[in-house]
């Protein structure tokens, strides 16, 4: 396999054009209007501040936009290695090639799942039954707000038993249905009202399957009253009536009987789970087929093609050059970009040792190919006949000791290590440079702000010069006038 990743090689840097430095020295300064000179001090001393401060401003803003542009592509390049490297995670553990699906050939019987510890093959499956609990009834009553009696009634589910205390308060047959339900619920239990021309019956119902476990009710204390809602077939005491008896599940694979309490049958296959759903007509069966899964696995590989992908797209775009504008991506001639896509292409293009003997040792002998553009392709017809006929295979080329997936992870480990990694040392040094041009922006505006100040003392000071000359040329012209010579007109003779 060629090269997958176009490496950069030309430097490039993005600019920013400068904002003129806009001093607030003046504040706190005295000012001059240039009285003495007719100047404009404060226009000219802003000028002069701004012509030697735009300069390094510029400069400053310039390498501002650099570095969080860089810091801006950085982010993106990590998130599409972070993606290439969770698309790595299941391709480089053998389990997501030892993965198994079960299927039964009538759905609306049961369906099964297998984790990877099923052996494949083929059974024949029969519900002859399905799990029930149990289910009473009480005589009919005249109506649901019919009194029956207080005292406690005991309800027992297998061997877990629920104390239901009926008082004044809840004594009827509307009442002790509710108090049952509330007390019985995280048991399974649950009553309930059921309405016929004769009258009003309780209906007590158990949720908890399985022929061991029945369902009892015994009372005590109180009025006696609760003695119509007794179910103790073992004392000889039934004024309850059990409709429903509880019973397991019964499935038949190959012929051979396997008793469950539960609808969902964990242990009558090795790593197989069945949910029934309903009993088979008369002797029929279905077909139970386990099978290894391959599906997951080639779309693991499907996923880790289509990230690598989008971060061969991402690494043209961050590296890319216009020649026609000039201008190229924030991380043209990135010496860490260039370096990953080196390792990465070696790695990529890399075979697998303990394959040397094999029917392929590489991801290009199974139809991954590189792209003129830097991406991947799967050619579906040579990776579908490698996953068929080389299964084995595949999963050593992606998860074996040697494989490309742990070779791979290792690698964009060493980029994406939360402290250690290149791309949290790389943020943290541009981050670091940020925090630089901010103390050199500070340490500029005072330097300007000094001269500033400075500037506007001296133009003051020649301003002030500027005016006392006049003063004393004006007073040296007034006494040169009132001088008498002869001649002189309109001067009077002293």
């Amino acid at each position: 396999m060629s090269s997958i990743l176009p490496s950069s090689s030309s430097a490039g840097t993005a600019t920013a054009a400068g904002t003129p430095l806009t001093s607030t020295a003046s504040q706190g300064t005295v000012s001059s209007t240039g009285l003495g000179s007719g100047l404009d001090i404060n226009s000219i001393v802003t000028q002069l501040v701004a012509a030697e401060g735009n300069g390094p401003t510029t400069l400053l803003n310039s390498r501002q936009t650099q570095i969080q542009s860089k810091l801006s592509a950085y982010g993106q390049f990590q998130a599409a290695v972070s993606a290439l490297q969770a698309s790595l995670a299941t391709l480089a553990t053998t389990a997501q090639f030892q993965s198994n699906s079960a299927s039964v050939g009538d759905p609306a019987v049961a369906s099964a799942a297998a984790d990877t510890t099923a052996a494949a093959g083929t059974y024949s499956l029969s519900v002859v039954q399905l799990a029930s609990g149990a289910k009473l009834v009480s005589a009919p009553q005249a109506a649901a707000t019919s009194a029956i009696g207080t005292g406690t009634l005991t309800v027992k589910v297998g061997s877990a038993a629920i104390a239901v205390t009926i008082d004044s308060s809840n004594n009827t047959l509307a009442g002790i249905a509710a108090a049952i339900t509330k007390a019985g619920s995280a048991n399974g239990i649950a009553a309930t009202l059921l309405t016929a021309n004769d009258g009003v019956r309780l209906v007590l119902t158990s949720a908890t399957t399985g022929a061991a476990n029945a369902v009892t009710v015994t009372q005590s204390g109180g009025d006696g009253g609760l003695a119509a809602l007794v179910y103790d077939p073992a004392n000889s005491n039934t004024t309850l009536t059990q409709v429903q008896a509880p019973q397991d599940a019964q499935i038949k694979l190959d012929g051979f009987t396997y008793n469950s309490a539960s609808n969902v049958v964990t242990g009558a296959l090795g790593g197989v789970t069945i949910n029934l759903k309903a009993a088979s007509t008369g002797a029929a069966t279905t077909p139970l087929t386990i099978a290894v899964d391959q599906s997951s696995a080639q779309k693991a590989v499907q996923t880790f093609v289509s990230s690598y992908n989008a971060l061969a797209t991402a690494v043209t775009q961050l590296s890319s050059y216009n020649a026609t504008t000039g201008s190229g991506g924030p991380l043209l001639g990135d010496s860490v970009l260039g370096s990953f896509v080196r390792q990465l292409n070696n790695a990529i293009d890399s075979s697998v040792p303990s394959l040397a003997n094999g029917p392929f040792g590489s991801l290009a002998e199974i139809g991954i190919v590189a792209n003129t553009d830097g991406t991947l392709s799967a050619d579906s017809n040579r990776l579908n006949a490698a996953f068929t006929s080389h299964y084995a295979s595949v999963a050593q080329l992606f998860a074996g000791s040697d494989g490309l997936a742990g070779k791979l992870n290792n690698l964009l480990d060493q980029y994406t290590k939360p402290t250690t990694g290149v791309f949290a040392q790389q943020t943290a040094s541009l981050q670091q440079n940020l925090k630089d041009i901010a103390a050199q922006r500070s340490a500029l505006t005072q330097r300007m702000a000094d001269l500033q100040a400075r500037l506007l003392a001296q133009y003051n000071a020649m301003d002030a010069l500027v005016a006392q000359l006049k003063s004393t040329g004006t007073s040296v012209q007034a006494q040169l006038s009132s001088i008498y010579y002869p001649g002189k007109a309109s001067t009077a003779v002293p």
